[in-house]
């Protein structure tokens, strides 16, 4: 039932924390502030949201997972929910700033209760489904709060709350959780980040960088090649939805032929597939089958990198699973400014054939790391 639970709370805190991007021409009316400005309310979501995510899990790490995988997605509910009800900018910039915190708090301490209470040779299906239902949530986020707010405007929001109330009661519900080990300290994250850990993360990075790059570059690649929005946004939509399949399948099929494995197939795909996203045109409606392969194949690998880290650092879940998840994407995202704009002085295709050889690093480092011997329960 805890498994559950926490993929029900991953797809409602995913679900709110989408809802920034698609409302920004909203927020802009509301606070009337210009785009720069509006802008600050999704980086400092995502900064503290993914960033945080190791120092979350060093306190997830310390305290009962199950009160904060239940009131994280409380926060993050509570914060986007209210984002018609705040006068001044800087007051809402502030909350969204704790909403960040929550959504941290949940991921690390979420995924570390998802791998304590799954048996061991069941593990990769639970952290995927896990996964996976954070990706439904991202992908539904836009259209249900677009949706809510033309009928009911801003303030509606709120009325969605308790997609994230009923769970956190039901798992506030269940018995307390005890960490296992000694509580973890700033050490330890410096100690498992030169090891075998270091080596995921590396690797997940460098593939989160690579991909994520392609995917926001997109729909400006398709709006110079005079694509219409319809496809830019169907071709968006296959890729998350393809994602979310990918990433449940890519657990499933770690518990039965190893996590390496799994990590090691699906990279050495990535990049003939991703010189086909390049090179093919995206105009053949074939296009949209290559992105849809892409896109489960370069996402199976998430949950199988978590699940690895758990198994090789028992005693600090929590921490490697902040590692793995937010922290990944948030420190790949760092990076987007300066490539958007090598994109503009050197064209997209120079630049992202540029950063396709970051592929073969990543495919040494999920090649040389160790994995550990996995328990059955």
């Amino acid at each position: 039932m805890v498994p559950l639970l926490l993929a029900w709370l991953h797809a409602t805190n995913d679900l709110f924390s989408n809802f920034l991007t698609p409302l920004l021409p909203k927020l802009m009316e509301h606070f009337g502030v210009g785009l720069g400005t509006a802008g600050l309310l999704v980086s400092v979501y995502s900064l503290t949201g993914s960033l945080l995510q190791p120092v979350a899990g060093l306190i997830a790490d310390r305290l009962d997972r199950r009160l904060l995988a239940a009131l994280g997605p409380v926060g993050v509910a509570l914060g986007l929910g209210s984002l018609g009800f705040w006068g001044e900018f800087y007051a809402l910039v502030g909350v969204l700033g704790l909403a960040g915190l929550g959504s941290a708090l949940f991921h690390a301490s979420g995924a570390a209760l998802v791998g304590q209470s799954a048996p061991g040779n069941r593990r990769g299906f639970w952290l995927s489904l896990f996964g996976s239902a954070g990706y439904l949530g991202l992908s539904l986020g836009p259209l249900v709060a677009l949706s809510v707010e033309n009928l009911w405007g801003l303030r509606g929001l709120f009325c969605l709350t308790p997609l994230a109330l009923v769970p956190a009661f039901l798992l506030l519900r269940t018995p307390p959780v005890r960490v296992r080990g000694r509580p973890t300290g700033l050490g330890d994250l410096l100690r498992v980040f030169r090891g075998e850990v270091a080596k995921l993360w590396g690797m997940a990075t460098l593939r989160s960088l690579v991909f994520m790059s392609f995917s926001t570059t997109l729909p400006y690649w398709y709006h110079l090649k005079g694509l219409s929005d319809y496809y830019t946004g169907l071709s968006l939509s296959v890729y998350s939805f393809s994602a979310t399949l990918g990433t449940l399948l890519g657990g499933m099929l770690s518990d039965r032929v190893g996590r390496k494995r799994v990590l090691v197939g699906t990279l050495t795909f990535a990049l003939p597939l991703y010189l086909g996203l390049l090179f093919f045109p995206p105009e053949n409606p074939f296009y949209l089958v290559l992105l849809a392969v892409t896109g489960a194949l370069m996402n199976a690998g998430i949950p199988v990198a978590t699940a690895m880290a758990q198994e090789l650092e028992p005693n600090q879940v929590a921490t490697v699973s902040g590692l793995l998840m937010g922290f990944t994407w948030g420190f790949a995202g760092l990076f987007y400014a300066p490539i958007g704009r090598a994109i503009e002085l050197f064209g997209v295709l120079p630049v992202l054939l540029a950063l396709g050889v970051l592929i073969l690093p990543a495919w040494g480092l999920a090649a040389w790391v160790r994995e550990a011997r996995r328990m059955e329960a």
